[in-house]
């Protein structure tokens, strides 16, 4: 059931998230580990972040929210994908989920996959956003079909996603 309660695509403020950064205008910010360019308020990935660095007055070096994420151990979305079609099909679903991990980082940056935990017949994805786990529940839907449950938690943004097959 996909509940869409106080759900707000365009910021995360209402939620209270600790990982939104505030610059003053003129800055831009560089995160000091993958390299995202904070400007135009907004977090790009460097190649696509040219034109904000022609106004920059001040350059500041930070972690993204991303990589604070993944340091904290703070997932925004859990995918669990089992059944036996995962023992049989392993090397298809990490590829699937290596290229959803890259198309959602060229939308946004700070959407990743942070951890893939492989026991048996399950995978247990960890992702930055709500948004990263959606997508990669609906791309395993779309590939394989099975079973896909969405559940968001009420009054934060996190995700859990459960795929399943047989």
């Amino acid at each position: 059931m996909i509940s869409m309660e106080k759900y707000n695509s365009r910021t995360n403020e209402a939620y209270g998230d600790p990982y939104l950064l505030s610059l003053k205008p003129g800055e831009l910010a560089v995160c000091k580990q993958c390299k995202s360019v904070y400007g135009g308020k907004r977090w790009e990935l460097a190649s696509q972040a040219a034109k904000d660095a022609v106004h920059t007055s001040k350059v500041v070096e930070t972690l993204c929210p991303a990589c604070q994420k993944i340091r904290d151990h703070q997932p925004g979305g859990i995918v669990t994908i089992s059944g036996e079609f995962v023992k049989e099909h392993k090397e298809e679903i990490l590829n699937l989920l290596h290229n959803e991990n890259y198309a959602a980082m060229r939308i946004n940056p700070l959407g990743r996959v942070m951890d893939i935990e492989e026991s048996g017949d399950h995978l247990v994805v960890q992702t930055t956003n709500e948004k990263v786990a959606q997508r990669i529940g609906r791309a395993l839907y779309k590939s394989w079909s099975g079973a896909v449950e969405y559940k968001w938690s009420k009054g934060t943004k996190f995700a859990r996603v459960n795929w399943r097959r047989d």
